[in-house]
């Protein structure tokens, strides 16, 4: 019982670091989540293993436990999540911040408040609802447990899973309750400021999380709550922020990312709403030109929401850096509309007036003081810096937020991307380059947001303006055109960290690109070319991922140093005992080997009359034990200390071993079982006696039940079936995994595998070189058929990973195998 319950923990935890090597090395998109809960499971069945082996032999192995702590200590100091607070401050002045104050206040309210206390810069007025404040809201409410459970099943490939999961989550915190605590200190905190100010004000409810407004931007992934005037509006509008924590575009962000949800709680930044006359971005590097000593200041009329969501063209104006700034260029935009706040203060988005109309947004000596702080911005941060700003009806300049401007490497891409004799036609030039990079698909043109479910892997995505909501398919996008929009939008800041080339204000993309054609997007170039131009996307300019070495990966990296490893691979070198460990792969190696010994040597401790493993004696060169565990032998056999085949009476087994034995199966030619010959291939030194227990395979069985674990060199299979009388119960399991060849080989094969096995009829998959699979129910003669089928493949492929070169000898011998051949030794045959 106890080595029944043994397999079944070592089948789920191979399943398991299967399952987190392939999100590993594939770089697959998951929540942390999902990563703690399959930690946590491959914990339990590692554990299980060790008190299973335990039970099976109480006196050894007693140290074995210690080394499983210290990797599961290992593991879980890496993925644990940052310990939190939830005492007060509740609520802090921006003016008293402290300047280690990160995860109490987020990165956009530290970044003002070093503003204020380094530079005197003007900046808005306000207050901090400080991350402890989350961190209660959770706890009171107790959401904890119901956020994890949602993000461990999101799939953020899945547009419909994602907006489906971030719709519950932001209900769960819409719904809950702010607690009396925090909700005193909002309050409070909102009177002293309208005392401060001694007038009626209103107040800009913003984002603030931890990691925001650093390397990682989270450009527009948060929601912004303009001119709240009410205590009532300001306790909704602070839910509404933290909510925004879980929009669709903030989780793909946050996940791509690699930080988990624990580590970005939501601080909100409370200050006072400016009544702009205008308002922008600046960029204190300039994007086209980054030798230059320059900076570029984006300029509309009224607030600068319609700029940073991409639906304004703004006026640019470029100055030169030094010790006089000077504006050395000024572009007019197309400024049409504006937001502007009424005298109720509600925000609306209105024409832009007449007299407006071709005017300047920034006048000049406003543009030079406003460069004036970039400059001192850039210098005190030590990098150029991306910088949100206002200028009020007055006149008067505040400073809304900063952070590191994302600089691509401009200068080598100028060098490396010349391209000459494209005959492509030319369907789109002009515009601007938001984001540096070559990128080729089927365009596909936006219309309404429920477009974007069916966006397509390697789309071009076109549009009238690029909306921060397409942050959600980002890692669906090869590149993207639009008619409006500006370098400074939420949406191009974040494909710059996605390497996804984005290509704006071409003022033609919807009209000039057809839905469904292949279109080439150089953008650097302002050019989208017809067709797949593959000279440009072979060059250095091409996109590239550039967020891959992301927290998570790194967390991983670690991790998975301490579960996927395998050291322990001969059970016959010294090194294969406990302290040998080095990994969670090689517990469950040791602990299974260990049992198996103990199964199987049951017929070493006589008591009476001779009974437990046996050894079969066959034709094939394998070392081959047989347990009976219920009518599995005949009687006469009962008292030896081997068997013969005729002794079986195990059906199943008898099935896989009529297809072992086929005649077109050359056993006795393979080179795998000559021995000086597996000796260089697999073992490299030393050698190995045809004794080894490191070639030993086992069966348990019954009249109808065979649990096979079969051993050729370094791959392994375990094939579990009952072939009986009601069809109803009879299945067949089969495993696959490992292998002497190369990590290509062993691919090859574990493909060549799943794909026979499906013609078989079986539900098959592979992760890495692990296959696995299933076929449900079928009559006894079907069953036996299907064994025998196993067999055939178990001897044709034994060492198939140590010869397959590419795909087309896969599929190839897949064909020759369903049409009768069992023998590649060679591949001329």
């Amino acid at each position: 019982e106890a080595f029944k319950h043994l397999l079944t923990h070592d089948k789920r935890a191979h399943e398991l670091i299967a399952e987190l090597e392939e999100i590993y090395h594939n770089n697959i998109k998951v929540d942390f989540k999902v990563i703690e809960d399959k930690h946590k499971e491959l914990s339990y069945c590692v554990s299980s293993m060790i008190d299973e082996l335990s039970r099976m032999s109480p006196l050894r192995y007693l140290d074995l436990r210690d080394y499983f702590k210290k990797f599961d200590f290992y593991i879980r100091f890496m993925l644990a999540p940052p310990e939190y607070d939830f005492a007060p401050p509740y609520t802090i002045l921006l003016n008293e911040i402290p300047s280690d104050g990160n995860k109490l206040v987020g990165g956009k309210a530290l970044n003002l408040s070093a503003i204020d206390r380094e530079l005197r810069l003007p900046l808005p007025q306000g207050f901090v609802v400080t991350t402890n404040a989350f961190f209660y809201f959770i706890e009171y409410n107790n959401l904890r447990q119901s956020i994890d459970d949602r993000l461990s099943k999101l799939d953020i490939s899945s547009t419909p899973s994602l907006d489906a999961i971030s719709r519950e989550l932001m209900e769960l915190v819409t719904n809950a309750q702010i607690p009396p605590d925090i909700e005193d200190a909002i309050i409070n905190s909102f009177r002293a400021l309208k005392e401060l100010r001694d007038k009626d004000i209103g107040i800009a409810m913003r984002s603030s999380a931890v990691g925001e407004d650093t390397r990682s931007s989270f450009a527009g992934q948060y929601r912004t709550v303009l001119n709240v005037r009410e205590e009532e509006g300001m306790l909704t509008a602070y839910k509404d922020v933290i909510a925004s924590k879980y929009t669709p575009e903030a989780l793909y962000y946050r996940i791509n990312y690699g930080f988990s949800d624990i580590e970005t709680p939501m601080a909100v930044l409370a200050v006072e709403m400016i009544d702009a006359e205008a308002s922008g971005v600046m960029y204190t590097k300039n994007f086209d030109d980054l030798q230059k000593e320059s900076l570029n200041i984006h300029s509309i009329w009224g607030l600068g929401e319609l700029l940073v969501s991409g639906q304004a063209s703004p006026d640019i104006i470029k100055v030169a850096k030094g010790d006089k700034p000077e504006i050395i260029e000024a572009k007019a935009g197309l400024k049409s509309r504006q937001i502007i706040l009424d005298q109720k203060a509600a925000t609306h988005i209105v024409p832009v007036r007449n007299e407006k109309t071709g005017v300047p947004s920034l006048d000049d000596a406003s543009a030079l003081v406003l460069a004036g702080c970039g400059i001192k911005l850039e210098q005190f941060y030590k990098e150029p810096q991306d910088v949100e700003w206002c200028i009020d009806g007055n006149g008067k300049l505040f400073i809304l937020q900063s952070r590191p401007q994302r600089i691509e490497d401009g200068e080598q891409k100028t060098l490396n991307c010349k391209f000459e004799n494209i005959s492509n036609t030319v369907l789109v030039s002009g515009g601007e380059r938001a984001s540096s990079g070559i990128g080729a698909g089927t365009v596909f043109i936006v219309n309404r947001e429920s477009d974007l479910e069916k966006v397509v892997n390697g789309a071009v995505l076109v549009a009238r303006n690029a909306s921060p909501r397409y942050v959600k398919i980002m890692d669906k996008l090869n590149a993207v055109v639009t008619d409006t929009g500006s370098v400074t939008g939420h949406f191009p800041s974040v494909a710059r960290e996605f390497g996804v080339p984005v290509l704006v204000n071409t003022g033609v993309a919807t009209s000039s690109l057809r839905h469904g054609s292949e279109v080439t997007v150089y953008a650097d170039g302002k050019k989208v070319y017809d067709g797949i131009v593959q000279a440009m996307l072979e060059s250095t300019c091409a996109r590239k991922d550039l967020i891959s070495d992301s927290p998570f990966m790194r967390k991983m990296k670690h991790a998975m140093s301490f579960i996927s490893p395998l050291k322990l691979i001969d059970p016959q070198a010294p090194s294969f005992v406990p302290d040998g460990c080095r990994s969670f792969h090689d517990i469950i190696r040791f602990v299974h080997e260990k049992a198996m010994q103990e199964m199987f040597s049951i017929g070493e401790r006589k008591t009476g009359r001779l009974k437990g493993a046996k050894k079969l004696l066959s034709r094939i060169p394998m070392l081959f034990y047989i347990l009976d565990v219920g009518d599995g032998l005949r009687k006469e056999a009962a008292n030896k200390k081997e068997a013969v085949i005729e002794d079986i009476l195990c059906a199943p087994m008898k099935a896989v071993w009529k297809g072992l034995n086929h005649p077109g199966i050359r056993w006795s030619e393979f080179t795998h079982f000559d021995w000086s010959e597996f000796d260089k291939i697999v073992m490299r030194g030393g050698s190995i006696s045809t004794e080894s227990s490191l070639l030993a395979s086992y069966a348990i069985v019954s009249n109808d039940y065979l649990n096979l674990n079969l051993r050729f060199g370094y791959h392994f299979v375990i094939l579990d079936t009952i072939c009986g009388d009601r069809g109803e119960d009879n299945y067949i399991s089969f495993r696959f995994s490992g292998g002497g060849g190369d990590a290509h080989g062993r691919l090859l094969r574990a493909a060549l595998l799943c794909e026979v096995l499906e013609r078989l009829g079986f539900e098959a998959e592979s992760k890495g070189d692990l296959v696995d699979g299933q076929l449900k129910f079928g009559d006894k003669v079907l069953i036996e058929e299907k064994l025998d089928m196993i067999g055939r493949l178990l001897g044709a492929t034994r060492l198939m990973d140590m010869y397959l070169k590419d795909e087309t000898m896969a599929a190839r011998f897949a064909d020759d195998f369903m049409g009768g051949r069992y023998h590649f030794a060679t591949v001329d045959e």
